[in-house]
């Protein structure tokens, strides 16, 4: 009669036996994933051609001095005020209407057209003087806030009311 089994020892695999194993996953890896595997392996030489593959691995090999160097710089007064400007647009962009920034930014738009193509138009005449006399031809009421001496603008843009009545009569 036959003894009772009494423990299960597992198997050990040697060293030989493992690396045949992997190379067996791995031929079937590639042989499932082929055209994968072949585009890789030109990426790859197309990366050692262009001698980008060299400068990864030196910079892999290099990684720590990189990384203090990255870190030096990006603890910088100005690189860290940028940052925080970047965080602050980012706020007000993300607090906007963005019905009323499309139409806003297509006014603009329109704007600039125009002065480009005014300025096409008119290329020997340019400047603020002309378009301070363009303005002051346009409406009457540039043209009267800039004929009358006694007119003056308050902080908000707005004419002072006892000026307003001086400048009122002169233009009359």
């Amino acid at each position: 009669m036959a003894k009772p089994i009494t423990t299960i020892q597992k198997r050990q695999m040697t060293e030989e036996e493992k690396r045949t194993e992997a190379l067996a996953k791995l031929k079937a890896a590639v042989g499932d994933s082929e055209e994968a595997v072949r585009e890789l392996l030109a990426f790859i030489e197309q990366l050692h051609e262009s001698g980008l593959l060299e400068a990864a691995n030196a910079l892999l090999k290099a990684r720590e001095d990189v990384a203090k160097i990255v870190v030096g710089q990006l603890n910088q007064k100005p690189v860290t005020t940028m940052i925080n400007h970047a965080f602050a647009i980012a706020g007000l962009v993300a607090s906007l209407d963005p019905e009323k920034t499309a139409k806003l930014l297509e006014h603009i738009a329109a704007g600039a057209l125009e002065a480009y193509e005014q300025n096409s138009a008119e290329t020997k005449k340019s400047g603020c003087l002309i378009c301070l006399k363009r303005s002051m031809t346009r409406t009457s009421t540039a043209r009267s806030a800039f004929s009358c001496p006694l007119s003056k603008r308050s902080a908000n843009g707005s004419e002072m009311t006892a000026n307003r009545s001086a400048c009122r009569e002169k233009d009359s």
